[in-house]
């Protein structure tokens, strides 16, 4: 933030002015400029606390990206056997229809069901 202003509290702090004989009241330019200063201050100070706590907001960002990252991974291996053609809805309806299913196929092809798939 320093890079943008013309000058930073500790600059203001010890800059001096030329006394002029028609000028200005030294006093009340000091006062002028302590305040500045002060403004200054704060405002350097909430700046690098504003800085420090968006660097540890973005590392803990980047750890929660990894571990979404390695899921979505996870996930997608899960899932690439799916048809992609047909909506991957199921309820129980459906489940028991295709067990009814599987379960004449079976009676067809091997005569009954097994004792160990009853």
């Amino acid at each position: 933030m320093n890079k943008e202003l013309n000058f930073s509290s500790n600059s203001l702090y010890k800059k001096k002015f030329k006394s002029a004989g028609n000028g200005y009241d030294p006093d009340e330019v000091d006062e002028v400029l302590d305040q500045i200063i002060d403004d200054y201050r704060k405002i350097e100070s909430k700046s690098s606390v504003d800085v420090k706590a968006l660097i540890n907001e973005n590392e803990e960002l980047k750890k929660v990206n990894a571990s979404l990252l390695q899921e979505l991974a996870k996930l997608k291996e899960r899932i690439k056997y799916l048809p992609k053609d047909k909506p991957i809805h199921i309820d129980n309806y459906e489940l028991l229809q295709r067990i009814g299913k599987l379960e004449s196929y079976i009676k067809e092809h091997i005569g009954s069901i097994p004792d160990e798939l009853k």
